[in-house]
């Protein structure tokens, strides 16, 4: 499309035509005392001077980025005008306005290529899947590894404690039989178990117990209902109200 070209060399006349020759121009940023540089060209590198002084013809070359206050002088500094002026596309955006095409504007933005960025965007976004997804494996196989690992003890530990359970069971029920006794004058007793073994007493021990230190165990008989225990003194008469502790165990 085709455009109006701006006035590339403005010229700054009175009422009767006649130009504020050594007249100037101040710029500043809108609104406000702030000084705001122009340039003499359009690449933006050689800056005018602030305030810009017009030649005899009234005339400057004055490039701009944005929006601007300028205030108009004549040779003897009185005030002309006072007015905001705008130079419409700023630095930023001039490649878009004075490139020849979309893809020339492109390259001056420097932007890169669309279809390009978007196969870099979808590249990187597989990779990031196929990341992902061998974490996700790796996870799940640990998960199932740990679970496996899990189970097998929890069924040991089931199994153990069964294992331990019935062995307390039998030892509590049938294994083990304790007690304390006390022989009579004849130094002797008989111990009968509250429940009996269910075929016999393998063995039998007794010893003394604090309250009956003279006397000696002679002997200890039994059989699966119960122990026949016998003591004497220490000189080896029948020793009578001996105290003493028991344990049997059997089957």
């Amino acid at each position: 499309m085709v455009a109006l070209l701006p006035n590339p060399e403005p010229q700054f006349c009175d009422a009767n035509g006649l130009p504020y020759a050594a007249g100037t121009i101040d710029t500043y940023v809108p609104g406000t005392t702030t000084l705001k540089s122009t340039w003499s060209e359009d690449t933006g590198t050689t800056l005018n001077t602030n305030p810009i002084v017009l030649d005899s013809a009234g005339r400057c070359v004055i490039y701009g980025d944005g929006a601007y206050r300028l205030v108009l002088k004549d040779a003897d500094g009185n005030t002309i005008f006072d007015q905001d002026s705008n130079t419409l596309v700023s630095a930023a955006m001039a490649p878009v306005v004075i490139a020849a095409t979309i893809a020339d504007a492109q390259v001056l933005l420097g932007i890169v290529d669309e279809a390009a960025a978007l196969a870099t965007l979808t590249a990187g976004l597989a990779a990031e899947v196929t990341r992902a997804e061998a974490a996700e494996a790796v996870l799940t196989a640990a998960d199932a590894t740990l679970t496996a690992n899990l189970a097998a003890e929890t069924a040991a530990r089931i199994a153990a404690d069964a294992t331990l359970t019935a062995a307390i069971a039998a030892l509590g029920g049938t294994g083990l039989k304790s007690g304390t006794g006390q022989t009579d004058g004849t130094g002797h007793v008989r111990i009968t178990y509250s429940t009996p073994f269910a075929t016999a007493t393998d063995s039998a021990v007794a010893t003394i117990s604090a309250g009956g230190l003279l006397g000696i165990i002679l002997s200890i008989t039994s059989d699966r209902f119960g122990v026949d225990v016998w003591s004497v003194w220490s000189y080896g008469t029948a020793a009578p109200s001996t105290g003493f502790n028991y344990l049997a165990s059997g089957h």
